[in-house]
């Protein structure tokens, strides 16, 4: 546990020391960041092994901080005028794969409309949870999303349940941050905007045939503003945002980053 302490607390120390003008606790404290970054205020509850697992198991101190590094690109993104930008250029293909109505909203959706993007940036920035990560074989698509209510129907009219867990592939997380070649901004970009996808069916989106909300904030939304912030022509615009958000959750879920998960089938 010492150990991992150590790497942790240097992993922190170059987050804050990384820029010239060197980041002071306060701005990073839930306060700070909360107001300066008031959309999409999603975290993490804990990290867990599937108890269905057959092998021994374990989600490591590194895992988790990248997962938490995502969190953090998901949330700068989300809070960027370039987000509301890319979803009005993507609205044409913003369909719904479902139909659902709330009697007492204003708004009903049928298979195959279209979303109001107005409404739809409204209820992904609103969103204000915490998650369960897990890590579980029983994914044949690699990642999966617990489907919750249809927020974009129900959300300032009644409580809306959200899908409580997302789940990833028994598998070393950390070998997703790197693409062949050595392209650690693409894998960062891809990775995080996956989860953002899977958030997606969190707050009630699927995807059926030809409606692909979350493909399309995933692929064309996510990825291409993070890929422009990671080395593109935001880079120099949103650094110290990223710098900030990245020490806030480093911070925020310290007590989640003291050891590693372990899940051992033989101790059942």
């Amino acid at each position: 546990m010492i150990k991992k302490l150590f790497v942790f607390s240097l992993v922190l120390l170059s987050v804050l020391g990384c820029t010239n003008n060197a980041l002071k606790p306060k701005d990073f404290s839930e306060e700070t960041i909360d107001k300066k970054y008031p959309y999409w205020q999603v975290g993490v509850s804990r990290f867990e092994i599937a108890s269905s697992e057959k092998t021994y198991t374990t989600i490591t101190v590194e895992e988790k901080r990248f997962i938490l590094l995502c969190m953090a690109y998901m949330r700068l993104v989300v809070n960027t005028e370039e987000f509301v930008e890319e979803v009005y250029k993507n609205k044409d293909q913003l369909r719904s794969s479902v139909t659902d109505q709330f009697a007492a909203s204003a708004y009903k959706i049928k298979q195959g409309e279209l979303y109001d993007p107005d409404r739809l940036i409204e209820i992904i920035r609103t969103l204000k949870y915490d998650f369960l990560y897990r890590k579980s074989n029983s994914n044949p698509a690699g990642a999966s999303g617990a489907v919750g209510d249809i927020r974009y129907v129900r959300y300032g009219y009644t409580t809306v349940k959200t899908g409580d867990f997302v789940q990833f592939v028994n598998a070393n997380w950390i070998s997703w941050s790197t693409w062949p070649g050595g392209n650690t901004i693409g894998g960062f970009a891809s990775t995080a905007a996956l989860l953002f996808h899977e958030h997606m069916h969190n707050i009630g989106f699927q995807h059926v045939g030809n409606n692909q909300v979350p493909y399309v904030l995933q692929l064309n939304v996510m990825q291409p503003i993070l890929n422009r912030i990671l080395a593109g022509d935001l880079k120099d615009k949103y650094a110290k945002q990223l710098d900030e958000l990245t020490a806030y959750y480093y911070t925020a879920y310290k007590d989640l980053l003291t050891e590693d998960s372990v899940f051992d089938p033989n101790l059942k």
